[in-house]
Protein backbone atom coordinates (compact mmCIF):
# COMPACT_ATOMS: atom_id res chain seq x y z
CA UNK A 1 0.00 0.00 0.00
CA UNK A 2 1.38 3.40 -0.95
CA UNK A 3 1.64 6.29 1.49
CA UNK A 4 -1.25 8.05 -0.26
CA UNK A 5 -3.42 4.94 -0.04
CA UNK A 6 -2.70 4.62 3.68
CA UNK A 7 -3.48 8.29 4.22
CA UNK A 8 -6.82 7.94 2.42
CA UNK A 9 -7.58 4.76 4.36
CA UNK A 10 -6.97 6.51 7.70
CA UNK A 11 -9.07 9.52 6.73
CA UNK A 12 -11.89 7.19 5.68
CA UNK A 13 -11.79 5.45 9.07
CA UNK A 14 -11.82 8.82 10.83
CA UNK A 15 -14.91 9.97 8.95
CA UNK A 16 -16.61 6.63 9.70
CA UNK A 17 -16.19 7.39 13.41
CA UNK A 18 -17.30 11.03 13.20
CA UNK A 19 -19.30 12.39 16.13
CA UNK A 20 -20.86 15.75 15.35
CA UNK A 21 -22.09 16.31 18.91
CA UNK A 22 -18.59 15.95 20.34
CA UNK A 23 -17.17 18.28 17.70
CA UNK A 24 -19.81 20.91 18.45
CA UNK A 25 -19.23 20.68 22.21
CA UNK A 26 -15.51 21.20 21.64
CA UNK A 27 -16.17 24.20 19.44
CA UNK A 28 -18.39 25.75 22.10
CA UNK A 29 -15.66 25.16 24.67
CA UNK A 30 -13.23 27.11 22.47
CA UNK A 31 -11.22 24.13 21.20
CA UNK A 32 -11.00 25.18 17.57
CA UNK A 33 -9.69 23.25 14.57
CA UNK A 34 -10.14 23.89 10.86
CA UNK A 35 -11.77 20.45 10.59
CA UNK A 36 -12.91 18.41 13.59
CA UNK A 37 -14.84 15.16 13.23
CA UNK A 38 -15.26 14.76 16.99
CA UNK A 39 -13.71 11.29 17.23
CA UNK A 40 -13.02 10.54 20.93
CA UNK A 41 -9.39 10.06 21.99
CA UNK A 42 -9.85 6.38 23.04
CA UNK A 43 -11.08 5.58 19.53
CA UNK A 44 -8.11 7.37 17.99
CA UNK A 45 -5.75 5.38 20.22
CA UNK A 46 -7.39 2.17 19.07
CA UNK A 47 -7.19 3.23 15.43
CA UNK A 48 -3.51 4.14 15.76
CA UNK A 49 -2.45 0.61 16.74
CA UNK A 50 -2.57 -0.67 13.17
CA UNK A 51 -0.16 2.05 12.01
CA UNK A 52 2.15 2.36 15.01
CA UNK A 53 5.70 3.25 14.03
CA UNK A 54 4.88 4.35 10.49
CA UNK A 55 6.77 7.61 10.79
CA UNK A 56 6.32 8.66 7.17
CA UNK A 57 2.56 8.24 7.48
CA UNK A 58 2.63 10.27 10.70
CA UNK A 59 4.37 13.14 8.94
CA UNK A 60 1.78 13.11 6.17
CA UNK A 61 -1.08 12.94 8.65
CA UNK A 62 0.14 15.95 10.57
CA UNK A 63 0.12 18.05 7.41
CA UNK A 64 -3.65 17.59 7.21
CA UNK A 65 -5.76 20.40 8.70
CA UNK A 66 -7.84 17.80 10.52
CA UNK A 67 -7.88 17.35 14.31
CA UNK A 68 -7.94 13.57 14.19
CA UNK A 69 -5.09 13.34 11.67
CA UNK A 70 -2.83 15.49 13.83
CA UNK A 71 -3.57 13.53 16.99
CA UNK A 72 -3.10 10.21 15.19
CA UNK A 73 0.25 11.47 13.91
CA UNK A 74 1.40 11.99 17.49
CA UNK A 75 0.33 8.45 18.38
CA UNK A 76 1.95 6.82 15.35
CA UNK A 77 5.27 8.67 14.93
CA UNK A 78 8.54 7.29 16.24
CA UNK A 79 10.14 9.77 18.68
CA UNK A 80 13.68 8.67 17.81
CA UNK A 81 13.09 9.63 14.19
CA UNK A 82 11.87 13.13 14.96
CA UNK A 83 14.16 15.92 13.83
CA UNK A 84 14.36 19.34 15.43
CA UNK A 85 12.85 20.83 12.29
CA UNK A 86 9.90 18.46 12.43
CA UNK A 87 9.26 19.34 16.08
CA UNK A 88 9.28 23.04 15.26
CA UNK A 89 6.91 22.47 12.35
CA UNK A 90 4.51 20.59 14.59
CA UNK A 91 4.79 23.21 17.33
CA UNK A 92 3.70 25.84 14.81
CA UNK A 93 0.34 24.03 14.82
CA UNK A 94 -0.16 24.49 18.58
CA UNK A 95 -3.38 26.48 18.30
CA UNK A 96 -5.37 25.11 21.24
CA UNK A 97 -4.74 23.26 24.53
CA UNK A 98 -5.86 19.85 23.29
CA UNK A 99 -3.36 19.60 20.46
CA UNK A 100 -0.60 20.77 22.81
CA UNK A 101 -1.51 18.11 25.39
CA UNK A 102 -1.80 15.32 22.85
CA UNK A 103 1.35 16.01 20.85
CA UNK A 104 3.53 16.66 23.89
CA UNK A 105 2.07 13.85 25.99
CA UNK A 106 2.05 11.23 23.26
CA UNK A 107 5.29 12.04 21.51
CA UNK A 108 7.49 15.09 22.00
CA UNK A 109 8.63 14.38 25.55
CA UNK A 110 10.22 11.13 24.30
CA UNK A 111 12.36 12.91 21.70
CA UNK A 112 16.07 13.65 22.14
CA UNK A 113 15.17 17.31 21.54
CA UNK A 114 12.63 17.38 24.36
CA UNK A 115 14.74 19.17 26.96
CA UNK A 116 16.06 21.89 24.69
CA UNK A 117 12.58 22.65 23.41
CA UNK A 118 11.14 22.49 26.91
CA UNK A 119 13.47 25.18 28.24
CA UNK A 120 12.94 27.36 25.18
CA UNK A 121 9.18 27.05 25.32
CA UNK A 122 8.91 27.59 29.08
CA UNK A 123 10.67 30.92 28.57
CA UNK A 124 8.34 31.90 25.73
CA UNK A 125 5.77 34.66 26.09
CA UNK A 126 3.25 32.52 24.21
CA UNK A 127 0.98 30.73 26.69
CA UNK A 128 0.44 27.62 24.58
CA UNK A 129 4.18 27.24 24.07
CA UNK A 130 4.70 27.63 27.81
CA UNK A 131 2.12 24.93 28.39
CA UNK A 132 3.97 22.68 25.96
CA UNK A 133 7.28 23.23 27.72
CA UNK A 134 5.74 22.51 31.12
CA UNK A 135 4.06 19.33 29.95
CA UNK A 136 7.29 18.04 28.45
CA UNK A 137 9.34 18.53 31.61
CA UNK A 138 6.54 17.06 33.72
CA UNK A 139 6.77 13.90 31.64
CA UNK A 140 10.57 13.89 31.51
CA UNK A 141 10.73 14.11 35.32
CA UNK A 142 9.61 10.47 35.46
CA UNK A 143 12.72 9.43 33.49
CA UNK A 144 15.03 8.17 36.22
CA UNK A 145 18.02 8.31 33.86
CA UNK A 146 17.65 12.10 33.85
CA UNK A 147 19.91 13.82 36.38
CA UNK A 148 18.18 15.77 39.13
CA UNK A 149 20.44 18.72 38.37
CA UNK A 150 18.66 19.08 35.02
CA UNK A 151 15.27 19.29 36.72
CA UNK A 152 16.25 21.76 39.43
CA UNK A 153 16.33 24.94 37.27
CA UNK A 154 12.75 24.35 36.21
CA UNK A 155 11.56 25.08 39.73
CA UNK A 156 12.80 28.66 39.43
CA UNK A 157 11.60 28.98 35.84
CA UNK A 158 8.08 27.96 36.86
CA UNK A 159 8.09 30.18 39.93
CA UNK A 160 9.02 33.10 37.67
CA UNK A 161 5.76 32.49 35.78
CA UNK A 162 3.80 33.29 38.95
CA UNK A 163 2.80 36.86 38.18
CA UNK A 164 1.32 36.07 34.77
CA UNK A 165 0.03 32.54 35.33
CA UNK A 166 -3.21 31.89 33.45
CA UNK A 167 -5.82 29.17 33.06
CA UNK A 168 -3.75 27.76 30.19
CA UNK A 169 -0.59 27.27 32.23
CA UNK A 170 -1.95 26.70 35.75
CA UNK A 171 -2.54 22.94 35.63
CA UNK A 172 0.62 22.29 33.60
CA UNK A 173 2.74 24.25 36.10
CA UNK A 174 1.26 22.31 39.00
CA UNK A 175 1.79 19.01 37.15
CA UNK A 176 5.43 19.83 36.40
CA UNK A 177 6.29 20.89 39.95
CA UNK A 178 4.51 17.85 41.41
CA UNK A 179 6.42 15.45 39.15
CA UNK A 180 9.75 17.15 39.87
CA UNK A 181 9.06 16.90 43.61
CA UNK A 182 8.50 13.15 43.29
CA UNK A 183 12.07 12.59 42.15
CA UNK A 184 13.77 13.09 45.50
CA UNK A 185 13.39 14.58 49.00
CA UNK A 186 15.79 17.40 48.11
CA UNK A 187 13.82 18.40 45.02
CA UNK A 188 10.59 18.09 46.99
CA UNK A 189 11.99 20.51 49.57
CA UNK A 190 12.91 22.99 46.82
CA UNK A 191 9.45 22.72 45.30
CA UNK A 192 7.82 23.29 48.69
CA UNK A 193 9.92 26.42 49.21
CA UNK A 194 8.81 27.76 45.83
CA UNK A 195 5.20 26.77 46.50
CA UNK A 196 5.26 28.60 49.81
CA UNK A 197 6.34 31.79 48.08
CA UNK A 198 3.70 31.27 45.39
CA UNK A 199 0.94 31.23 48.01
CA UNK A 200 1.69 34.89 48.67
CA UNK A 201 1.24 35.89 45.04
CA UNK A 202 -1.40 38.42 44.06
CA UNK A 203 -2.14 36.14 41.12
CA UNK A 204 -4.95 33.94 42.46
CA UNK A 205 -4.15 31.06 40.13
CA UNK A 206 -0.52 30.94 41.22
CA UNK A 207 -1.48 31.21 44.88
CA UNK A 208 -3.90 28.32 44.40
CA UNK A 209 -1.18 26.19 42.78
CA UNK A 210 1.16 26.96 45.67
CA UNK A 211 -1.42 25.96 48.27
CA UNK A 212 -2.36 22.79 46.42
CA UNK A 213 1.27 21.72 46.15
CA UNK A 214 1.93 22.36 49.84
CA UNK A 215 -1.11 20.25 50.70
CA UNK A 216 -0.10 17.42 48.36
CA UNK A 217 3.56 17.32 49.38
CA UNK A 218 2.83 17.50 53.09
CA UNK A 219 0.91 14.22 52.96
Amino acid sequence: MTALEKLLEVKSQIMHRANGEVAENMRRAGVIYKVNYGVPIPELKELSKAYKGDHDLALELFKEDIRECKILASLIAEPEKLTGEQIDDWAAEFTNPEIVEQVCGNLLWKSEYALSRSIEWCLSTDELMRKAGLLIIARKASDTSLKESILEPYIGIIENMTDDMTDLTQSAAQFALRQIAKRSPSLAARVMEAASRMTESENELAAWVGNELLFELAE
